[in-house]
């Protein structure tokens, strides 16, 4: 086994986490929508809707910088 696909099968290992917890954020979300309340640990939208803020308490810098973040996590 070479260098190469041992960063190729990490990179799988990651990417395929990475849904996984984007799927589970998703499922968070739609169950606080629908039934007030989570049943995964945390308020999520509470938590994300503070990092959109804090992004958009930085002016226009933390604005670009949160589009640039959203470019780089879609570009996956």
């Amino acid at each position: 086994m070479n260098v190469k696909n041992t960063f190729g099968v990490i990179g799988e290992v990651l990417t395929g986490i990475g849904g996984v917890l984007t799927g589970l954020i998703s499922v968070g979300i739609l169950s606080q929508v629908v039934f007030g309340t989570a049943w995964v640990v945390g308020d999520i939208v509470g938590n994300i809707t503070g990092l959109v803020n804090a992004f958009l308490g930085a002016g226009v810098t933390g604005l670009l910088v949160l589009i640039i973040l959203l470019s780089l996590w879609d570009s996956k």
